[in-house]
């Protein structure tokens, strides 16, 4: 509330002559308001005509914003510790009668004193810091050692803020308040909960201040004395070393010379005389009565961890970029800490690399991907791989709808693997992803290819990706709150309709489908097919692709995308489309017809004929993905293969001795290979030379157009090596078959990309100066 509010507040006057201790407190008969002065936020002081004291009142907030406020338990710890001599402010009566404020809110004695910073102390007496410093590690020791049944606080809340809690509160926090992906934050919201602290006898379950600081600490106008510590809105049930932590994070931040405001003074502690850190630790574990000083690390950790979401959360609410600045200043701060304390792994995964050092050679990939890379490759083993039949085997007898039901199985594994950060991987904008090149993406994706769900389960799916990234890339403020936020989220799914039948839909020219302007909007007719995940009832909206300008003068002009919300009666899912037979439940192909469906002008998505662009920059890394994709269902494939081969017994030998066998393997090995260095090559273009590029264009055709064609014909061969066995359900190939395929059509068909790369082939011969080079052409014997 203001302080305009308070002042006009005629009631105030009359409640406060209502009280007794507050009359006895200032030694008046009738308290006559002279001032009120406005101290911070929901606080403010209150001075009198006939008395020199003054009273703090503090009033609940009416900001939905400001999270667990509680002014009735503020005023209850207050009270209790005041009970036990515990430096506070002495709280003089509590008010639940809104009528006079509008809100609740209570009294305390206001002090005269001294309030500090951590900035302040900066340009202190070396001496002074040090006295000030041990004063406040005393009195917070004296804290954590009040027996919670002596303040009678046992029922404050009802459950303990120990560690996984704590953990779990900032993870809710953050999601909530989310403006930006901040790896930094995403990779400690991960790692913290892997690794909680043993249980301590000094680490006890007490009564916490919640948000620490030496600015809460109200000092003597002279002396090192403490008079109160102020501001007990967060204060719970907790682990003590937190507010040891939040008091000396100091020492682990860095100094920014004013850069931000929340920075401490690591690096600068002996130029600034900083008090030892060592002895403000030794002064509080003194005062607890060991000379034992734990390493408190992981709390401190904790603590800037949530600064940097406190700062997020100011972000959100000023769209002021200091905050998001500070935020993710802190955040790399904490991050360095594990860093340090794990020997900079924080994810064990230094072994792993070494032990796979073929995998990632001298490839430019950074730690940060390989751990993602072994996180997911646990996550596989622990959760994909053992549901993966379960789910094959519904998708095979769920009928074959136009309004399919997701599985609850894949869709529970989804919100794990988004708790633990293995989410939207494939997105390198920092701004909405995890900012991996496409270089790391590719291995990623590779490995990810090994399951047939785990695209999906990582929110890594088409056509999601695709349609996230024409958001990100072209999307409108509007658009981007409504479609691709919940896209994000895996709150919703949509489709992509491009594909038309009867015709060649790579040439722009043969386009049916229209959407005509019209009053308000669009108006878009005509008939789409092999359009991904229309079936699936969780579809929300879809983006569509058609001819908005009859001039074709410049074809690739000529059409235009734009955004339907779904369901709509006036948008018929006539059919599902099979693949070899294959419904791929829930998502599966349809065919769909949009008769007069009326858009409205803001669902236009990017320029009007602008849509031949955006879908290049859309398919270029779609084709990528489909081929890395696929290389990881061959590699299982082969890997099968092999298994069996052990096994198999022919002629008393055994399939893998077999010299026939041997050969074809090796053939088919080097085949792989190829069909890797491809697409790692394809993926370092794009991050080098850009997605513009003539060789990154030529480098992702390259990949279209061979590696289907080998990974399929790869998965034959595993085929035959199993026989019969090979056609059937009961082993993963007959599906990897079919999408291998399948995918030979997907985002342009392999002779599309062949007569690009021979263009591309001849025009780096025309430029090649080694033709005129005399013995370089046709020798003449």
């Amino acid at each position: 509330m203001s302080i305009q509010e308070v002042e006009k507040s005629h009631l105030l006057g009359s409640y406060l002559n209502s009280s007794s201790p507050l009359l006895i407190f200032l030694g008046v008969k009738e308290a006559q308001i002279e001032e009120v002065q406005q101290l911070a936020q929901n606080i403010y002081k209150v001075s009198f005509k006939n008395t020199n004291k003054k009273i703090v009142l503090h009033t609940k907030s009416k900001d939905n914003l400001v999270v667990g406020h509680s002014i009735e338990k503020e005023f209850v710890i207050a009270q209790k510790l005041s009970a036990v001599n515990f430096p506070v402010s002495r709280t003089l009566f509590y008010c639940a009668d809104q009528t006079i404020l509008g809100v609740p809110f209570y009294a305390t004695e206001y002090m005269e004193g001294r309030l500090f910073s951590d900035q302040i102390m900066i340009g202190m007496e070396a001496e002074e810091k040090r006295v000030i410093y041990q004063e406040v590690a005393k009195t917070l020791a004296h804290l954590h050692s009040i027996s919670l049944n002596y303040l009678g606080l046992g029922q404050l809340e009802s459950e303990t803020s120990h560690y996984q809690i704590v953990n779990q509160k900032l993870y809710n926090h953050y999601k909530l308040n989310e403006t930006k992906i901040s790896t930094n934050i995403e990779d400690l919201l991960y790692w913290l909960p892997l690794n909680l602290p043993e249980k301590s006898e000094l680490d006890n379950l007490c009564l916490v201040h919640g948000d620490f600081s030496l600015s809460k600490v109200l000092f003597h106008p002279t002396e090192p004395r403490i008079l109160a510590i102020l501001d007990w809105q967060t204060a719970q049930l907790g682990n003590a070393f937190t507010d040891l932590a939040s008091f000396l994070t100091p020492y682990y931040i860095p100094y920014s010379n004013g850069k931000h405001n929340v920075d401490g003074w690591a690096g600068v502690e002996r130029l600034i005389g900083a008090p030892n850190f060592q002895e403000v630790a030794k002064s509080y574990f003194t005062a607890r009565s060991t000379q034992t000083i734990p390493d408190i690390r992981y709390q401190i950790v904790l603590a800037i961890l949530r600064k940097s979401i406190d700062q997020q959360i100011l972000f959100k609410q000023t769209k002021d970029i200091k905050y998001q600045s500070n935020s993710e200043f802190l955040s790399k701060a904490g991050y360095q800490i594990v860093l340090d304390l794990t020997d900079g792994d924080p994810y064990g995964i230094k072994m792993r690399a070494a032990n796979d050092s073929s995998l990632w050679s001298k490839w430019p990939v950074t730690d940060r991907c390989k751990s993602y890379y072994y996180r997911i490759k646990d996550f596989l083993k622990e959760e994909v791989f053992p549901i993966e039949k379960v789910i094959l085997d519904k998708s095979r007898v769920m009928p074959t709808t136009t309004q399919n039901k997701g599985f609850p199985e894949i869709e529970a594994l989804q919100r794990k693997a988004k708790s633990l950060g293995l989410w939207n991987l494939f997105i390198s904008d920092p701004m909405y992803g995890k900012g991996l090149t496409n270089l790391e993406y590719v291995f990623l994706s590779e490995l990810m290819g090994l399951s047939y769900l785990a695209h999906e389960i990582f929110n890594c799916f088409a056509p999601e990706t695709g349609n996230i990234k024409l958001l990100i890339g072209y999307g409108t403020p509007y658009q981007r709150e409504k479609y691709l936020k919940p896209l994000m989220e895996g709150e919703c799914k949509s489709f992509f309709a491009m594909t038309e039948k009867d015709v060649s839909s790579s040439d722009p020219n043969n386009f049916k489908f229209t959407i005509t302007p019209s009053e308000g909007g669009y108006v878009i007719n005509g008939g789409k097919w092999f359009v991904s995940s229309a079936p699936d009832e969780r579809v929300k909206f879809g983006i569509i692709m058609g001819k908005s300008s009859q001039d074709m003068s410049n074809p690739m002009e000529s059409q235009s995308m734009i955004i339907v919300d779904m369901p709509n009666p006036r948008i018929k899912i006539l059919r599902q489309v099979g693949v070899f037979s294959y419904y791929d439940v829930p998502h599966s192909y349809a065919e769909v017809e949009f008769d007069n469906v009326f858009v409205p002008r803001e669902n236009l998505l990017g320029q009007l004929g602008g849509a031949f662009k955006m879908a290049q920059g859309r398919l270029l890394g779609g084709r990528l993905h489909h081929c890395v994709r696929q290389i990881g269902l061959t590699r299982r494939c082969l890997d099968l293969m092999m298994s069996r081969a052990e096994q198999r017994v022919m002629f008393k030998q055994k399939l893998k001795d077999n010299a026939a066998f041997q050969e074809r393997l090796g053939q088919v090995e080097i085949a792989f290979q190829n069909c890797r260095l491809l697409s790692l090559n394809a993926g370092l273009l794009l991050d080098s030379a850009g997605s513009k590029h003539l060789h990154t264009f030529m480098a992702v055709s390259q990949c279209k157009a061979h590696i289907p064609k080998a990974c399929q014909k790869m998965i034959d061969q595993c085929i035959q090596a199993f026989g019969a066995e090979g056609v059937t359900e009961d082993q993963p190939l007959a599906i990897s078959f079919r999408f291998a395929r399948a995918i030979r059509f997907m985002d342009g068909p392999c002779e599309v990309h062949l007569r690009q790369i021979a263009r591309f082939a001849y025009g780096n011969h025309l430029f090649n100066d080694l033709n005129n080079a005399q013995g370089y052409g046709l020798a003449k014997l």
